[in-house]
């Protein structure tokens, strides 16, 4: 092979590995719980629209009981329904987060508490994706603890 084309070659994998921009575990881990963060403050600042702005524009949300939300529109209808039945406080707590390329997945525990002080306890998997250098929920499943 000639040189010149041997340099192509070097140039390119190195281009390739510098665009592929390595995920730093502290970085992902940080972004998640800022997406969480960001997610409670519009939840129970009764923001279902900001809430839905958290996903991905393909995102899901399977929640118990309820049909699968594709999308964002159908995201906010189905955290306004949430909103609006009462929850007055809610709690996050992530357990493990592992991250491959442009996907992490996050593991962790649920708490809300209703007006009438009913605590609902439950575990939750939400899969993140790197979206235009962001991390968006783009899969929320959950059930309760009981």
């Amino acid at each position: 092979m000639a040189r010149s084309s041997k340099l192509v070659i070097a140039a390119l994998a190195v281009g390739v590995a510098v665009q592929a921009h390595p995920i730093r575990a502290d970085e992902v881990r940080a972004a998640i719980d800022a997406g969480n963060k960001a997610f409670i403050a519009a939840f129970l600042g009764g923001d279902a629209k900001a809430v839905a702005q958290l996903y991905t524009e393909n995102a899901q949300v399977i929640a118990p009981g309820a049909p699968v939300a594709r999308g964002r529109a159908a995201i906010a209808a189905a955290w306004q329904k949430a909103i609006d039945g009462g929850v007055k406080d809610l709690s996050l707590q992530t357990a493990e987060v592992e991250a491959a390329g442009d996907l992490a997945c996050e593991t962790g525990t649920v708490r809300m508490v209703a007006r009438d002080g009913t605590v609902t306890l439950g575990r939750y998997v939400v899969v993140w994706k790197r979206d235009g250098g962001a991390w968006k929920l783009h899969r929320d499943i959950w059930n309760s603890e009981s």
